[in-house]
C-alpha cells in the first residue's frame, strides 16, 4: 500500500468515534435550505451538511462524509415555542465504525435583537447497536451550543455509558479504567464503542455562505460638472 493510501486509512480509522447531527437551532422555513461543512473531533475529515425545512415546525438534515464516515440523516421538530424559547426533538442515524442512533431534546433560546442567533442546551440518548468490536453501548449525556447568524455554529457535549464504559468515579483519569470485558481501545489503539472518546462531541460548523465571494461593487462614473 502506498504511503498516501496508508495515511488516509489511518486517518479514517482514527475517526472511529460515533457522529452526531448538525442542527439548525433557528428553524428553517418550508423550502428554505442550509448547506455547510462540519469539523469535529469525531471525524478527522470534514462532513458536508444539507438541511431543508419541510414545514413550519420541522426540517430534515443529510450529512455526507468521506467515504461514508459521518454520513447520516436526521429529523428535527419543534414541540413547543414560548416567546424566544423553543423545545426541539431530533432523531438521528449516523454511519461510522461505531454507527449510532441518537435522540436529542433541545432547549433553544433565540436572541430577540438578533433572531438568527441562538444559544441551546440538550439532553441526548445515544445507542450504538454494533460497534467496532461487535458490542453495543447505551449512553446518556448533555450538550450545549451556539449559532451565529446561521453561518457559524459551535457545539460541545459528552455522553457516558454507565454500564459498560469507564467507571464514573474514574472519568477524569488519564488512563482508561474499563474492565477487560469492555476494553476502551482495540489492539491497534482505536477507540471502541465503550471508550470515553466515543462519547465526546465537539463540532464547529461553517455555512458555505462564508466561502462565497461577494460581488464587487461597481463605481458609477462621475460626470464632470460644468
Amino acid at each position: 500500500m502506498s504511503k498516501p493510501l496508508l495515511l488516509l486509512a489511518i486517518v479514517l480509522w482514527m475517526s472511529a468515534c460515533a457522529t452526531h447531527p448538525t442542527i439548525s437551532p433557528v428553524p428553517l422555513k418550508p423550502g428554505e435550505s442550509y448547506t455547510g461543512l462540519t469539523f469535529s473531533v469525531e471525524n478527522v475529515v470534514p462532513v458536508f451538511v444539507y438541511r431543508r425545512g419541510v414545514s413550519e415546525k420541522s426540517d430534515v438534515g443529510f450529512r455526507v462524509g468521506l467515504p461514508i464516515y459521518g454520513t447520516g440523516i436526521d429529523y428535527s421538530r419543534v414541540l413547543f415555542k414560548r416567546g424566544d424559547v423553543s423545545d426541539v426533538i431530533n432523531f438521528s442515524f449516523s454511519l461510522n465504525p461505531n454507527s449510532n442512533i441518537d435522540m436529542t431534546y433541545y432547549s433553544v433560546r433565540s436572541l430577540p435583537l438578533k433572531p438568527n442567533n441562538a444559544l441551546y442546551t440538550g439532553f441526548r440518548i445515544m445507542y450504538i447497536p454494533r460497534g467496532i468490536t461487535g458490542g453495543n453501548s447505551l449512553r446518556v449525556g448533555v450538550l450545549g451550543g451556539l449559532s451565529i447568524a446561521r453561518k457559524v455554529g459551535l457545539e460541545i457535549g459528552y455522553f457516558h455509558d454507565f454500564d459498560k464504559g469507564q467507571p464514573i468515579e474514574y472519568i477524569y483519569y488519564l488512563e482508561a479504567k474499563n474492565s477487560e470485558r469492555y476494553p476502551a481501545t482495540t489492539e491497534y489503539g482505536f477507540p471502541t464503542e465503550y471508550s470515553r472518546l466515543t462519547g465526546l462531541s465537539v463540532q464547529l460548523s461553517l455555512s458555505t455562505k462564508l466561502f462565497e465571494k461577494k460581488p464587487a461593487k461597481s463605481k458609477a462614473a462621475k460626470k464632470p460638472t460644468k
